[in-house]
């Protein structure tokens, strides 16, 4: 199957087109999930999912089938959160999405922020910080995907590699780089 990369710029055009933030978050959610169900043996369970009192919201939950899945290094379960920010996003939400993945007791969380999140990640610092420290504390891994990272990609191969660094990176960020 052919990755979606033209169906997936159409998207992200349209939510650009409005000033609607609605609108243009749940472009951002089509877009992620159309990318990462191109994987095989991955589909989304929950779109925009509710807790029962009403004070939690999960934008998408996936499940990541270990038998046929080319990234078995990830969880099972996928809980993703997506920002289309112009901002980076800041620490308050990442620990907010950090308690939501720690809540429902998974290993790995993916934050998908259009503009990154705050400080620096060779030094450590803001929300780059609250990354390292969840995983230094709990062994969670947080991947955070930029909406570039989502234009760039022409290739399930490439999205793969992606995937590959970018969860090396989470994993080697208690090491310090000389």
């Amino acid at each position: 199957m052919p990755f979606p990369y033209k169906k997936i710029a159409k998207r992200l055009a349209e939510g650009d087109a409005t000033d609607k933030t609605e609108v243009q978050g749940a472009a951002l959610e089509d877009v992620v999930s159309w990318t990462f169900c191109s994987l095989p043996g991955v589909r989304v369970l929950k779109h925009d999912f509710i807790d029962a009192a009403g004070s939690s919201e999960i934008d998408l939950l996936l499940y990541n089938d270990p038998r046929s899945s080319p990234v078995p290094f990830l969880s099972e379960y996928l809980m993703i959160e997506c920002k289309n920010w112009k901002a980076p996003v800041n620490s308050a939400t990442v620990r907010d999405f950090i308690g939501k993945v720690r809540k429902s007791r998974l290993e790995v969380g993916i934050l998908v922020a259009a503009s990154g999140v705050t400080g620096d990640a060779n030094d450590q610092t803001a929300a780059n910080d609250d990354i390292k420290q969840v995983f230094d504390a709990d062994g969670i891994r947080i991947l955070v995907i930029k909406r570039a990272d989502l234009e760039r990609f022409r290739s399930l191969e490439a999205f793969l590699q992606f995937l590959q660094e970018r969860y090396a990176d989470v994993i080697l960020r208690s090491f310090s780089i000389a």
